[in-house]
């Protein structure tokens, strides 16, 4: 009787467990809208910053090419794969995203990804 009331308790725990971690995604997942990627680039004291318009559509993320990347949603934000060897990794601020771009696995350049208000 022990080991079940240990079983129950053990599978309950897991899956309130599960609740409060799912629940994360949805709260983090970059909603629908139109958002300024914008990179900083350092020169001494200078900074230079460039940005661009990108649009989120549900899963799809289009950028300047107009060329859609699919966008996986994840419990911090969420990335899309720019081929050949490229990930644009969005995690989520208090103001929109950190958008942090890797080659090959390893980052090489972190902008930020906002809302553009209208």
């Amino acid at each position: 009787m022990k080991r079940l009331i240990l079983l129950s308790t053990a599978v309950g725990a897991t899956a309130v467990a599960g609740l409060a971690v799912g629940g994360g995604v949805a709260s983090a997942a970059v909603p629908d809208g139109t958002y300024n990627l914008c990179v900083e680039t350092r020169y001494g004291s200078s900074v230079e910053q460039k940005c661009s318009p990108y649009e989120v559509k549900g899963d799809q993320l289009i950028g300047t090419a107009g060329t859609p990347l699919t966008l996986v949603q994840t419990a911090t934000g969420g990335y899309a794969d720019i081929p050949p060897v490229s990930r644009l990794t969005l995690i989520r601020t208090s103001t929109g995203f950190k958008a942090i771009n890797s080659v090959l696995g390893v980052p090489v350049a972190t902008s930020s990804f906002n809302p553009v208000e209208n």
